[in-house]
């Protein structure tokens, strides 16, 4: 019996390992890598959160147009309703839960070679691409995020959870960025064949996640536990995190900001660096993360600070940019920024970990999810509106898109400078 597992009264519960005891801690945690370091590519090829693998596809190969492949990402807004429910999933079904979600994946990764293969250009038959893209999108929000971060606090220590979630993903961000570039340039035969091992790599995850830890389901008194647990109460700090993180997500990292810089700010830069610039800072944060800190409220509202002296900086430059030391500033202030909102978003991240128990940590982390995703979808939608309204008043000191990011980054550092950030986690 696992003491993790078990509850206060042993004589109330049975419960046991998932069978991961003869797995070594070590092994466990390079299996936990190994999600972590192909997830961002497998994403991409699914369509989760506009992945690129997936546009390139929809457009060169099956023939779709940009208002289909909106429309079908904006539908993964139906997962939302599935994912509040999947957060009184037990973290018993956690494990099970991430082999399910890496099955699927291999499926709609093997329907997409084929669409791919057998050269299917617009039509119903191409229109199944983004059927693939909207049931993927649920099957992440409904089955992986639920299971992901919950297995992590599960088995992991705090120095381990945090190098998983900070050097898994820099380095599964320099693999999707490769990828892209290889997909990019690629016939429609390799594309199919890459697809085809992203299906087979699917597979493999879905085997290891085997070795993940996770409690057996419990018995009580002879009964089965119930599939959905009953909502736990969540704690005034949890509610503080996804308040700061619903601020971040609308306004930060600069959402559309290379649709704003082509339109208003930059219109003769080149895209292709500033989205390098834009991931470039978010993986150097990454990268530069460092597993000890233990003062994670103090590091996020730094964080905050800088983030809002970035956004500033970058409030103050002429438009439209067309001197040195203005292409130099806003290249600059685009990477800090970047760079600022993945500090934020990790250390609160890792804050919720410490404040969450076994009973609290599926629930809570999954809100965390829709919180952050929701707030996403929302900012983009708002910066859809903004763009526009630059265009109109380019006459303004400070057009609507640039005022809206200053209040934004404004707003999360000064919600970040709660004294509630700064107490000790609970033990």
């Amino acid at each position: 019996m696992s003491a993790r597992c078990a509850g206060s009264d042993p004589t109330a519960f049975e419960s046991s390992s998932e069978g991961t005891d003869d797995i070594p801690h070590h092994g466990r945690l390079r299996r936990f890598f190994a999600v972590a370091l192909t997830m961002p590519t497998l994403g991409s090829a699914l369509g989760l959160d506009g992945g690129a693998i997936f546009q390139i596809t929809a457009v060169e190969d099956l023939g779709l147009d940009p208002r289909t492949i909106g429309l079908a990402f904006a539908l993964g807004v139906l997962s939302v309703p599935g994912q509040i429910l999947a957060a009184r999933l037990p973290l018993w079904r956690a494990g099970r839960n991430l082999q399910l979600f890496f099955l699927i994946a291999a499926l709609e990764c093997t329907v997409l070679a084929l669409l791919v293969g057998l050269d299917v250009v617009g039509g119903g038959f191409a229109l199944i691409a983004l059927g693939v893209t909207v049931t993927a999108e649920i099957n992440l929000s409904v089955l992986f995020v639920p299971s992901w971060q919950p297995l992590l606090n599960f088995d992991l220590t705090s120095q381990e959870r945090q190098r998983v979630n900070s050097r898994g993903r820099a380095a599964g961000g320099l693999i999707v960025a490769g990828t892209v570039v290889l997909f990019g340039s690629a016939d429609p035969v390799l594309r199919t064949a890459m697809f085809a091992v992203l299906g087979a790599v699917a597979l493999l995850l879905a085997v290891a996640a085997r070795g993940l830890p996770a409690p057996e389901r419990p018995v009580k008194r002879g009964l089965d536990a119930p599939f959905l647990e009953s909502r736990p109460e969540l704690s005034p700090i949890m509610r503080r995190i996804y308040l700061v993180l619903g601020l971040a997500g609308l306004a930060a990292p600069w959402p559309l900001f290379l649709v704003y810089a082509n339109k208003v700010l930059w219109p003769d830069a080149n895209l292709g660096v500033l989205g390098a610039v834009q991931l470039g800072g978010s993986l150097l944060a990454a990268a530069c993360w460092r597993s000890g800190r233990t003062s994670l409220g103090r590091y996020a509202w730094q964080a905050g600070l800088v983030l809002l002296a970035a956004t500033v900086a970058l409030a103050v430059v002429r438009v439209p940019v067309d001197g040195t030391a203005e292409q130099v500033v806003t290249v600059v202030a685009l990477a800090v920024a970047s760079g600022a909102a993945l500090t934020i978003l990790m250390a609160l991240l890792e804050r919720a970990h410490q404040d969450v128990d076994e009973a609290t940590s599926v629930r809570a982390l999954t809100l965390l999810d829709v919180v952050a995703s929701t707030s996403l979808q929302v900012g983009l939608f708002i910066g859809g509106l903004l763009v526009p309204a630059g265009i109109d008043r380019a006459d303004w000191p400070l057009d609507p898109y640039r005022i809206w990011l200053v209040a934004g980054a404004a707003a999360v550092a000064v919600g970040l400078a709660s004294p509630a950030f700064h107490r000790p986690p609970k033990q």
